[in-house]
């Protein structure tokens, strides 16, 4: 069987109309026209020594065996192009939805802990009114007195501790996790490239791809990734060393 190279692994991406997880590396369900045209595009430059060489430093980094580093690198490709395109809102406007959504989670946490303890409460006045009839246990069975107030016990002490854990759970949701890439507030303008936003999000993950394959940034590939997937980038190395250094000097940590 012959070695993969980037043109028969673009050409395995373009046959298929759903791709199945056949390198469990967050592959892709089914191909976009703008996906097509995106290896279509790449295509046309299989021949750029560079693809050898990235895959070649990625083998003998030694992270992906037994996979196939053109896959990956296709692949990483395609879904940061897609996820860059979805960076349509200002940083300002997404931190908004963002909060506005903890804000929701943690409201219907507080809510379901507040019920949890209303039936404990309204259990505990039933029992305590005067009723010709006992009222049952809580799993429904019949019980002795003793295993009934047994079973009573640890069902309302059970939903004490889930209900607090609730609370806890609803405290925490605003933590949330860190950003792993920095959003540029740019979207083109005077003195700014078109797209500069979407070209940002897509060098960083694809310098964070290349670090985690290779073992460096290979900013050189990147950038050439970048004008395959935006056509109108005109990007070179230096462009995508001063994006990811910018985003370090936002974060203090390369984005991941």
């Amino acid at each position: 069987m012959a070695a993969p190279t980037l043109k028969s692994a673009l050409n395995h991406y373009l046959k298929l109309t759903n791709l199945v997880e056949e390198l469990r590396y967050r592959p892709l369900i089914r191909l976009s026209e703008a996906d097509r045209a995106h290896l279509e595009r790449w295509l046309d430059q299989v021949r750029d020594p560079i693809w050898e060489k990235i895959a070649a430093e990625a083998r003998a980094y030694g992270k992906l065996a037994p996979v196939d580093p053109y896959s990956i690198f296709i692949g990483s490709a395609l879904n940061a192009r897609q996820f860059a395109e979805s960076q349509k809102d200002s940083p300002a406007v997404q931190r908004k939805r963002k909060q506005q959504r903890e804000q929701q989670d943690r409201l219907d946490l507080f809510a379901l802990a507040d019920q949890m303890e209303e039936v404990v409460r309204n259990y505990q006045a039933c029992r305590k009114a005067q009723h010709p009839q006992p009222v049952p246990s809580p799993s429904g069975m019949p019980l002795s007195p003793l295993l009934r107030e047994l079973e009573t016990k640890q069902w309302q002490e059970q939903l004490g501790r889930d209900a607090h854990r609730l609370r806890q759970l609803a405290e925490r949701v605003s933590a949330g996790e860190p950003e792993t890439v920095r959003v540029s507030r740019q979207r083109g303008g005077k003195g700014k490239r078109a797209q500069s936003r979407e070209l940002g999000v897509f060098m960083q993950q694809m310098v964070n791809c290349m670090d985690g394959c290779c073992g460096k940034p290979r900013y050189d590939a990147v950038a050439t990734m970048t004008n395959i997937a935006f056509p109108d980038a005109d990007v070179d190395a230096e462009h995508v060393r001063s994006v990811c250094r910018t985003a370090r000097g936002r974060s203090g940590v390369l984005s991941q």
